[in-house]
């Protein structure tokens, strides 16, 4: 074994080692494990007794995940008696290590209900153990969207990591048997178990993620219509995978053999297929009659996605069938091979050439083999190599001449040179014959649809960022956008006014391409037109469908091949454009008078009046007005201010809430003004109000239909406040009350994890702190989407001192550390609050 190959052995042994522990132990720890724990656990509180029980403490944890996702969990400590004892217990569903989630609102729904047990001193029930009285739990019901949840990794992590184990143990103590004792496989025992193995994967993919979205009563219709189509194609596929396990049984201990076992290009090889009595026997009354042999040469492109493979020679032959006295069937076919043929598994234009041995069944491929054709022995010294006759590529080389009539007039006298079809020109081809020339004019249509999308992709680049407000254009300003803007203008302006034009003039062939922002002209002698060729330009589609589009070239005064056209559909086309070009050069050809040298213009390239105006609109973005109007605005902007645009209404309205003026606000409203406005700080008007304590305002939003929850969203620095958040910011406990009375969530926390306590915890409102606790509300919890601040710690660095005072007395921890080891006294001292920082140091406990 080589060096090389001994390396790679080595690091496809450590990948696959390294996979298999990875999924394995992933599959287990996060699938199997808990899958098994919470059915064992389910069917072991069968059993267990139902008892009251008292809440004594119920509080939500908040985590934020690595993704900014929040993460939720119940914790509780109740009281409950069995068989006359005292007991405590904590846990809640089967789960007995709990732990944070976010599947669902379970999470919550305990919470509230424990909560709520709390608040009225109401009784739970809580399932008890009679063998250990210590053990109990309150809901014994399995959560399913858990259990699907997990579902993937026990049914697919789990037997990724075995095949990767299994590789690993075949490549470890693995042993390759020499090639003349390997057994042919046919293709469906080979791609039998991936098969499945890919449904299994799949399935274990979509149906927990279908599953979960179907569950959610708030998903969108067309979500779970979108994510059914995954769960037809998972059930497809395992219809598939039994289909093939079927015909797995069906020629399960079908033997091939081949004589010679690994015959020679232009020899004769005998191809011998035993089917087994199952297989011979089906339902098709005359299924044996039908079966055939034959050897077929496919080309496969490895270098592409899913290695594309074609079929580039079929070989029939009779097939002979000979009856077994156990039922079976001996199918013989003698194939001969062609001279030519290259070895099985070499490469030929950049594809993997395969030799296979196939059943047939009617029109119905049942099965193959690989047979490893062997190429003829070619001297290398005398001989030269082969043509592959095969080779794709070869045709995008090949320049094929377009053969001229010697008398276009009388083509009847050159029969041997028609075409098969009349020469007709092809369609978007248009000719016209001048006094000054004879001229092609090529269809664009093509660039004319280009042209339409970049318009429609600039529509959607002006509706996406509000460029047309009114009666104000907002130009691009910014360096991205002015380079998007100007290129699909350039790219518009270049495919709407692009032209292809062959002119035949008396001197010669003039070949012009041009548009509004580019022109570019090629000039070719007239006698070029007599010697042209048409080769393979691009193709479109694919197997039968496949189109193939053939452009003309001509010879420059260098030499050189020059395009004349573009793509034609079909080498029909192309030698009937080669035909006219050759005609009209005939018919327009110059006489000229001895020693009289006519100069012909040289071939140029250069940019059009359109890249003028191109520079002028850059320039335009760059340094015009921002905004610049085109009409009369609903309301001029005022110095100062942003580029927004506002209605009449709007603008009044946030007059009067800056002007603390709740007449001229009603009146806003009452004229349609939109109740939710945004100020350009991205507040709404309620959140203004709110933090102001503007009572009135506030009544007045909230009856013209203001949405009491609404978050501060509009710029991503913003902390994403809502009104109640910023009435308690404010200290404004009569405000905070209205504004929950009108459904205002208590459970509102802004982008850093504040909830209400933090705010009135900063604006120093005991009675806003008394009241959010006699509503269940915590006044320790941290901020874990921050770094872990507790309300005492905020009151400290805004020198809240009367609420520390009252937070101790209500039997607060104000020593607890933020996630950086800091504490209340940290925070005092950071934010230079010396009297808090005074009263801390007289109140601290002492310290271990």
């Amino acid at each position: 074994m080589s060096q090389s190959s001994m390396l790679g052995r080595g690091v496809v042994l450590v990948f696959s080692a390294v996979f298999a522990v990875l999924f394995i132990g992933g599959g287990y720890w996060a699938g199997l494990r808990p899958l098994a724990e919470t059915l064992y656990t389910a069917w072991s509180v069968r059993g267990w007794q139902p008892a009251p029980a008292q809440v004594l403490d119920a509080q939500l944890r908040k985590m934020a995940d690595s993704e900014g996702g929040t993460t939720y969990q119940a914790l509780t400590r109740y009281r409950y008696e069995y068989a006359g004892k005292p007991y405590e217990g904590q846990r809640i569903g089967l789960d007995a290590k709990g732990g944070a989630d976010n599947i669902g609102d379970w999470q919550e729904r305990w919470y509230r209900t424990l909560l709520q047990a709390q608040q009225q001193s109401q009784p739970v029930t809580a399932w008890v153990n009679p063998q250990a009285p210590e053990q109990a739990l309150l809901d014994p019901s399995i959560r399913w969207l858990l259990l699907t949840l997990r579902l993937p990794f026990a049914l697919v992590f789990t037997p990724i990591g075995l095949v990767a184990g299994v590789m690993f143990l075949r490549l470890l103590i693995g042993r390759a048997a020499p090639a003349e004792d390997v057994q042919p496989v046919s293709s469906i025992a080979k791609g039998h178990l991936g098969l499945w193995f890919f449904s299994l994967f799949w399935c274990g993919i979509s149906f927990p993620m279908a599953a979960l979205l179907w569950s959610d009563a708030y998903a969108p219709w067309w979500g779970k219509a979108f994510i059914s189509v995954f769960i037809l194609i998972g059930l497809g596929l395992v219809w598939a995978a039994a289909q093939q396990s079927r015909k797995v049984w069906l020629y399960h201990g079908l033997g091939m053999t081949a004589l010679p076992a690994r015959p020679k290009a232009g020899h004769p090889v005998e191809i011998t297929l035993l089917l087994p009595p199952r297989a011979a026997r089906q339902e098709h009354p005359d299924f044996a009659e039908t079966l055939q042999l034959r050897l077929v040469h496919y080309r496969v492109d490895e270098s592409a996605s899913g290695s594309p493979e074609r079929a580039v020679e079929m070989l029939d032959a009779e097939t002979r069938r000979y009856p077994q006295a156990d039922g079976g069937l001996r199918l013989v076919a003698r194939f001969t091979l062609p001279d030519d043929a290259p070895a099985d598994g070499a490469k030929r234009g950049g594809e993997r050439v395969d030799w296979r041995v196939e059943l047939w069944h009617a029109r119905r491929l049942e099965l193959a083999y690989g047979l490893p054709v062997q190429a003829a022995v070619v001297s290398w010294a005398s001989s030269s190599p082969v043509e592959d006759r095969f080779d794709r590529r070869a045709k995008w080389t090949q320049a094929t001449p377009i053969t001229l009539p010697d008398a276009f007039a009388d083509a009847a006298s050159q029969p041997q040179e028609r075409s098969p079809h009349p020469l007709f020109l092809p369609p978007g081809v248009v000719l016209n014959e001048g006094r000054e020339a004879w001229s092609l004019e090529f269809s664009q249509t093509h660039w004319r649809w280009s042209a339409a999308f970049a318009l429609l992709l600039l529509m959607a680049e002006w509706w996406a960022n509000d460029r047309l407000q009114g009666g104000v254009v907002a130009w691009p300003h910014t360096l991205g956008s002015i380079l998007f803007t100007c290129t699909l203008m350039a790219w518009a302006l270049h495919a709407a006014t692009r032209r292809w034009l062959l002119r035949v003039q008396d001197d010669g062939i003039v070949v012009l391409r041009c548009s509004w922002l580019w022109k570019s002209t090629a000039l070719l002698p007239g006698d070029a037109s007599q010697a042209l060729v048409h080769k393979l330009f691009f193709t479109s589609g694919s197997g039968t469908s496949e189109q193939a589009y053939h452009a003309v070239y001509a010879k420059d005064a260098a030499g050189a091949l020059l395009r004349l056209t573009p793509g034609l559909p079909g080498a029909e086309s192309a030698q009937a454009v080669g035909h006219a070009l050759a005609r009209a050069w005939r018919d327009r050809q110059g006489a000229f008078s001895p020693g009289v040298e006519r100069i012909l213009p040289a071939s140029y390239v250069r940019p059009g009046w359109g890249c003028l105006l191109l520079l002028v609109a850059a320039g335009v973005f760059a340094y015009g007005p921002h905004p610049l109007r085109w009409g009369k605005a609903p309301e001029p902007l005022r110095a100062g201010s942003s580029a927004r645009v506002w209605s009449a209404a709007d603008a009044r309205l946030l007059d009067a809430q800056n002007a603390h003026d709740p007449v001229a606000l009603g009146h806003a409203l009452r004229d349609g003004a939109n109740p939710d406005l945004l100020a350009d700080t991205g507040s709404s008007m309620l959140m203004l109000a709110a933090h102001r304590g503007q009572m009135a305002h506030v009544e007045l939003l909230l009856t013209a239909g203001a949405q009491v929850d609404l978050r501060q969203s509009l710029k991503d620095s913003e902390r994403g406040d809502t009104a109640l958040l910023r009435a308690f910011y404010g200290g404004h406990l009569e405000v905070a009350q209205r504004l929950v009375k009108a459904g205002a969530s208590l459970q509102a926390h802004n982008r850093w994890d504040w909830g209400p306590v933090h705010m009135a915890a900063q604006s120093g409102c005991v009675p806003c702190l008394a009241w959010l606790k006699a509503h269940g509300q915590s006044l320790s919890e941290p901020a874990l989407a921050s770094r872990g601040e507790t309300p005492a710690m905020l009151a400290a660095s805004k020198g809240q001192l009367t609420v520390l005072e009252w937070l101790q007395r209500e039997g607060v921890d104000l020593w607890a550390c933020d996630s950086q080891g800091k504490n209340v006294l940290d925070w005092a001292r950071f934010r230079k609050q010396a009297d808090v920082e005074q009263w801390l140091l007289g109140h601290r406990p002492p310290w271990p």
